[in-house]
């Protein structure tokens, strides 16, 4: 083989010596091996050369990548399918399965599975006879296509409802959440699950058995034909099925009604037929704007995780410092949240309060969120007796001596942070680094007292930690490119998605968030009915609407954000009236059992009884003349206030890059993902529509004018995305 030609092999075949032959997959010049037009090709190649010599008993598929068995198609090729014509994609789709299926048309194949096994990583796997999963904790076999807005089109939805029963095929696929190895086996995804060190060895000794008589054709045979399901458990399933999708995604995403209707119909007929059925909605799916937005959300968190928070992004530059000794002072909500976080990561972390009472409180809660088991629902009792271990707890700051990163999240007043800071870098390493976790906090201000600023900035945590993803990484004037890198790569090791931002008031999100806030209470001192304008907000996609957001937040929480905006920005986003008059009331929202909306109880889970009649009053004492309320009005004035902001933060510099924007905005704000963020939402209207739209709302003032960007790209014709 030339030079060149083995530079570019993505596998390499070996024969055992007792008899099989192994194809060994390592993609050069990537981080995990993803299924290349490269990879086919080899594959096929390497098909082609074991059918002209003498068959092996057996063929064994495997990664020579720790870690890694196929993590999914190659993004760049699914970028351009909505590029193709329908009859194009569906013949490229055939060619695939083409190919699959000779790795049961030939000698028994099996598949090991030692790492990430996704999407067409999982359709290769299944093409397979057999397959023998690890018990390794990297091992995750998934079909997360539905979250790109697609099915599986390698023939996944059709082997998975033979091999599994189109129920639990329904119910993976449309998911899209992968499991562990033996899950999947308890499943029957996989026919054996071992540990690593034992499953080469385990899948010869699984194929010898398989192969001594004729259960492989029989397999065969049965994953060749109609999956015997009788009408009255087909309808139940249909409706089950399609309840608890609309539930989940409000009709907004088409893939999993048609990862539904692939799976029920192509059960019924033979495997060849359903594969014909499967190439043809992925060819429709793959044609329609949500799939080109969920796969540009994607690429976005691709980039994230590549980005190390300092210039562009995507420049060279050597490794960050790794953070591992970390401690979090203050135990409050926000506090244990972080320790909790950092637990559940791996870390062993110390949390300091100076009150003795906060902190004994704090330490059951800590371990119950740490110990969470997203899969059963619940605290694992096990693993928090286990976690306990690494919770290191003291009322004195001199147990900061050996940190390398101390998060403080005191309580949000300016005078109590500084006190903290300085007392923290008295008592930590001079190379250690300080982070505040602050929503409001100017980062400039925090650091006046700091003997050395240059290793501090913010580390904006989002309520409840656990869930929020998003963490806003605040960089003061004099913080450093080190010390900025280092908070990044911790947030990332902590399962979140930094975004670095430039010290301003309400930094990106808050500062996204506010004015969506604050033009829905102008609406309702209009008249218009809160319910009104939180059905019209969900109708767009947003998880909850304002009104109910507001409640969910805390009034006075509001309010005291209110006050930092309308001091930076109230030439239009003044501090509304109604907020202090609902507080004075104490009408706190779901806290208190009353805001905007009256509540059965208090906390977060409380059940809205009404508009509450008590908001009603605060309310009638601060009018505003009545406007035109259609629905389409009510959503240009929630959102487009929001889009006027994103661009003045582009200019002033505040995000280095606008697809930041786009992330913080679904990740923090629930923004639809569907739409591809903030501003490929603009895109989708485009800037001269946008500014069409604002012209009857130019009398509500500064708010709703165009900003200099959105008129030079109405004129230009430009995107807001380029």
């Amino acid at each position: 083989m030339p030079a060149a030609a083995r530079e570019r092999a993505t596998l390499v075949v070996e024969p055992t010596d007792d008899g099989f032959t192994v194809i060994r997959f390592l993609v050069p010049d990537r981080r995990q091996n993803v299924l290349t037009a490269q990879v086919l090709a080899d594959l096929a190649a390497a098909l082609d050369r074991l059918a002209t010599g003498s068959p092996p008993r057996g063929l064994i598929l495997e990664s020579g990548r720790t870690g890694s068995f196929f993590a999914g198609a190659d993004l760049d090729r699914l970028e351009t399918l909505h590029t193709l014509e329908a009859a194009e994609l569906e013949s490229l789709l055939t060619a695939g399965k083409r190919l699959f299926a000779r790795l049961s048309q030939g000698v028994p194949t099996i598949a090991v599975i030692d790492g990430a096994c996704l999407g067409g990583g999982l359709e290769l796997a299944l093409a397979c006879d057999l397959r023998v999963a690890t018990l390794a904790d990297h091992t995750q076999l998934g079909l997360p296509e539905v979250k790109l807005g697609l099915l599986p089109g390698w023939g996944g939805t059709v082997r998975l409802a033979r091999l599994i029963g189109p129920g639990p095929a329904v119910e993976f696929a449309a998911a899209g959440e992968p499991v562990d190895g033996l899950t999947a086996w308890r499943m029957g995804l996989v026919d054996a699950c071992v540990p690593a060190a034992v499953a080469s060895e385990n899948a010869r000794r699984l194929l010898a058995i398989h192969t001594a008589g004729d259960r492989i054709d029989r397999r065969r045979r049965r994953m060749a034909e109609p999956f015997d399901l009788d009408a009255a458990e087909r309808d139940f399933l249909a409706a089950t099925a399609t309840a608890v999708m609309l539930g989940r995604t409000g009709g907004r995403y088409p893939a999993p009604p048609a990862i539904l209707e692939t799976i029920l119909a192509g059960s019924a007929e033979s495997a060849a037929a359903a594969e014909r059925r499967e190439s043809a909605a992925f060819a429709r799916l793959a044609a329609t704007p949500v799939a080109r937005n969920l796969l540009r959300v994607f690429r976005l968190g691709e980039r994230n995780r590549r980005d190390h928070g300092v210039g562009r992004g995507d420049e060279a530059t050597a490794p960050p410092r790794s953070l591992v000794a970390p401690a979090v002072v203050g135990a409050g909500i926000m506090g244990g949240g972080i320790a909790a976080s950092h637990l559940r990561a791996g870390f062993r972390v110390g949390l300091v309060d100076v009150d003795p009472a906060a902190l004994a409180r704090s330490v059951p809660a800590i371990l119950d969120e740490a110990a969470w088991n997203r899969s059963a629902k619940r605290t694992d009792p096990t693993a928090a007796v286990a976690l306990a271990g690494r919770l290191q707890t003291s009322t004195s700051l001199s147990a900061l001596a050996g940190a390398d990163v101390v998060i403080e999240s005191v309580l949000e007043r300016t005078d109590l942070k500084q006190q903290v800071l300085v007392e923290i870098e008295r008592a930590i390493a001079p190379d250690a680094i300080i982070a505040t976790n602050t929503s409001t906090n100017p980062i400039t201000k925090l650091a006046e007292p700091l003997a050395d600023p240059t290793r501090f900035c913010g580390m904006h945590f989002f309520n409840p930690v656990r869930r929020m993803t998003l963490v806003e990484v605040i960089r003061g004037p004099a913080t450093t490119d080190a010390t900025v890198a280092a908070v990044v790569a911790h947030a990332k090791r902590l399962g979140k998605c930094p975004v670095v931002v430039r010290d301003s008031p309400g930094f990106l999100v808050n500062r996204v968030l506010m004015p969506y806030l604050h033009e829905a209470v102008e609406m309702v001192r209009e008249g218009v009915p809160p319910e009104r304008i939180d059905r019209v907000s969900r109708g767009f996609g947003m998880p909850m609407g304002p009104i109910e957001l507001y409640d969910m937040i805390g009034l006075d929480t509001a309010l005291y954000a209110g006050l930092v905006m309308d001091a930076a920005f109230g030439d239009r986003i003044e501090a509304s009236p109604v907020i202090p008059a609902l507080v004075k009331a104490k009408r706190l929202g779901r806290k208190s059992g009353g805001g905007f909306y009256d509540y059965a109880g208090t906390g977060p889970k409380a059940r809205v009884i009404d508009t509450g009649p008590g908001a009603a009053t605060v309310l009638a004492r601060y009018p505003l003349p009545p406007r035109e309320t259609q629905d389409r009005t009510i959503a240009d004035r929630l959102f487009l206030p929001m889009l006027l902001e994103a661009l003045r933060v582009l200019d002033e510099g505040i995000v280095r890059d606008g697809r930041d924007i786009d992330l913080a905005v679904i990740h923090a704000l629930g923004f639809p993902a569907f739409r591809g963020g903030l501003l490929a939402w603009a895109d989708s209207i485009g800037a001269a529509e946008i500014v069409r739209r604002l012209e009857p709302l130019a009398d509500l003032g500064v708010r709703m004018q165009p900003v200099p960007r959105l008129l030079e790209l109405a004129q230009s014709g430009g995107r807001f995305t380029d």
